[in-house]
C-alpha cells in the first residue's frame, strides 16, 4: 500500500460587499492522507484536545501505534499541518474469548479541525483506514463508539459510511453519557445478506 493518497478539497466562501455586490470564492486546498509517525503524536495529541471531550496521554497513542501501526492516518495540508486524524487498531482482546471473535479493528478516536469540517474529510480518512485495516490485518468488520448525542458522527457512520448499529453502551463515556457501537463489516465478509446452506 503507498505511503500517502493526495485529495483535494474545496472550500465555498461567500463574502456580502458594503455595496452590495456578492462576491463567491472557491479554495482548492491540496491534502494528503497519509499513514501517522511518531513524528505526528505531539500535533495529533493537540487535534483531540482542540475537538474532543474524550482525551489521551502520550502513553496511550504510543500504544495503538505500536499494536497496529497501519491503523492511524493523518490529513495533513502543504506545510504538514494536521487537521485531522483517525486512530485505529486491531482488536486486541477479542481473539482470546472462547469461541475467538474474528479479526476485526476498533476505531478509537476521529477528529477534524473546526475549519476544515463539512468537506469529507473524515470520510476520506475513515475510509482509508478500513481500506488498510483490511488489506494489512485481514480484518472482517471494524466497530467504534459514538455518544448517543452526537447526530453529525451518526450521520457520517451509518449513512455515509454504512456502520450499522451493535448494542448500547449505558454510561460509556467518562461524564455517564451512553454510547452506541457500531459496526462496519466489510461487504466481502457480509454474510447476512447470503443465502444460509
Amino acid at each position: 500500500m503507498k505511503n500517502h493518497t493526495n485529495i483535494y478539497l474545496s472550500k465555498s466562501l461567500y463574502f456580502q460587499c458594503q455595496i452590495g455586490w456578492t462576491i463567491f470564492l472557491v479554495i482548492i486546498m491540496p491534502i494528503s492522507l497519509r499513514r501517522a509517525k511518531i513524528d505526528d503524536f505531539i500535533q495529533l495529541q493537540n487535534a483531540n484536545l482542540h475537538c474532543l471531550a474524550e482525551n489521551y496521554h502520550m502513553w496511550f497513542w504510543l500504544y495503538h501505534y505500536l499494536l497496529t501501526p497501519q491503523g492511524a492516518h493523518v490529513a495533513v495540508d502543504k506545510n504538514s499541518k494536521i487537521l485531522g486524524y483517525v486512530l485505529g487498531k486491531m482488536d486486541d482482546e477479542g481473539r482470546k474469548s472462547k469461541p475467538p471473535v474474528p479479526l476485526h479493528g476498533a476505531i478509537t478516536s476521529v477528529a477534524v479541525f473546526t475549519s476544515y469540517r463539512k468537506l469529507g474529510l473524515a470520510t476520506k480518512l475513515l475510509s482509508y483506514t478500513h481500506k488498510t485495516l483490511r488489506e494489512c490485518y485481514k480484518a472482517e468488520f471494524v466497530n467504534l463508539h459514538v455518544r448517543e448525542t452526537n447526530r453529525a458522527g451518526h450521520f457520517l457512520y451509518q449513512r455515509t459510511l454504512g456502520y450499522k448499529f451493535n448494542k448500547l453502551d449505558e454510561k460509556y463515556y467518562a461524564d455517564g453519557e451512553n454510547a452506541w457501537s457500531l459496526r462496519y463489516t466489510y461487504p466481502e465478509c457480509d454474510t447476512s445478506h447470503q443465502p444460509k446452506s
